[in-house]
């Protein structure tokens, strides 16, 4: 009797050890958030809200910030996440098809993938926390650039990468948007300031001194739009060339304010953070993302307390909710 107690006991044992090593429910969070770029203070405010949600429940998180825009410098930081235990990833991807191996392989250890922001191919990961929908973002992005440049009229595109999945996906959404709804303006060219203020500040100038005619540069990067900003309100083009896009409320200000008709929008990006958390979370507890599935969030989401998965460019996808348009009567108002 007292064999077959033993032998009950080492098979409880070694089942509950099978359990927890499957990567499902049982074992502490270790997340790592792993943005495009390090220094960009865009992700540096989504941080804090994967940090504010990691607290919340008691996980482990760190900052793995690449100091390259480049995917192979986002492999570098997802390859050593895994082998220092990190049990989740939080990535915004650089390159859309360049990150999934290393991401694929990062799956078949246990890992959980979750991408936010910019996207990977869909076996990469397990599903994708989108700002908004791509459609609506081009969309917007349209209307913003029909509108600060009056109708009509040349206007030039001021972009990350051009390997950069969501803006990518984005331009030609609002292209698409332009040619439907606001036909008389035309984008004359499309530059890539790298997602650095210098680059972007020189890809800038470029823009205005070939294309004198342009009436405004659209920048979809929150580097982009505050390098284009800044140097339009310094120079002989202020007043004449606007400037609009996705950026921050903080680093925008001054020029929505100056008179260098300036405005930008965005999502809460603090919040974007905090939701990308409990979707990884939903997923690492063995949750389904399944389109039309339901996804709870925590208590201290500022949107919806619960999302539903839906279907995306790419594949599943939840959405995080809409975004303000900031102007110089509300911009003091926000403070991210």
């Amino acid at each position: 009797m007292k064999k077959v107690l033993s032998v009950l006991a080492a098979a409880v044992l070694l089942a509950g050890c099978s359990s927890s090593s499957d990567g499902g429910s049982g074992d502490a969070l270790k997340i790592a958030h792993i943005p495009k770029l390090g220094t960009i203070g865009y992700f540096q405010a989504a941080d804090k809200g994967v940090q504010r949600a990691c607290a919340e429940l008691g996980a482990e998180c760190a900052y793995k910030g690449p100091t390259e825009i480049t995917a192979a410098a986002q492999v570098k930081e997802i390859n050593a996440a895994v082998q220092a235990g990190y049990n989740v990833l939080i990535v915004a991807a650089n390159d859309k098809d360049a990150l999934v191996p290393a991401l694929k392989d990062a799956m078949d250890k246990g890992v959980t993938v979750v991408t936010y922001d910019s996207d990977v191919a869909q076996d990469g990961r397990s599903v994708f926390v989108n700002q908004a929908s791509s459609e609506g973002i081009g969309q917007a992005l349209a209307k913003s650039a029909s509108d600060i440049a009056g109708g009509a009229g040349d206007i030039a595109i001021l972009s990350t990468t051009p390997d950069a999945t969501n803006q990518n996906v984005w331009i030609d959404f609002m292209k698409k948007e332009l040619a439907a709804k606001y036909p008389n303006v035309k984008v004359v060219a499309t530059a890539y300031g790298l997602d650095k203020p210098e680059e972007s500040t020189t890809e800038t100038q470029g823009l205005i001194q070939k294309y004198p005619k342009i009436k405004a540069i659209v920048a979809p990067t929150s580097v982009g739009i505050v390098a284009a900003a800044k140097y339009v309100s310094g120079s002989a083009a202020k007043g004449k060339v606007a400037v609009t896009g996705l950026g921050l409320p903080n680093d925008m200000k001054t020029y929505i304010k100056d008179g260098s008709n300036a405005q930008a929008s965005l999502w809460d990006v603090e919040n974007f953070g905090y939701v990308a958390v409990y979707v990884a979370k939903h997923v690492r507890d063995g949750g389904a993302v399944a389109v039309g599935d339901k996804v709870a969030s925590g208590p201290g989401d500022k949107g919806d307390a619960e999302r539903t998965v839906t279907a995306g460019a790419v594949g599943n996808e939840i959405i995080l909710g809409p975004a303000t348009v900031f102007t110089k009567d509300n911009v003091d108002q926000f403070d991210f």
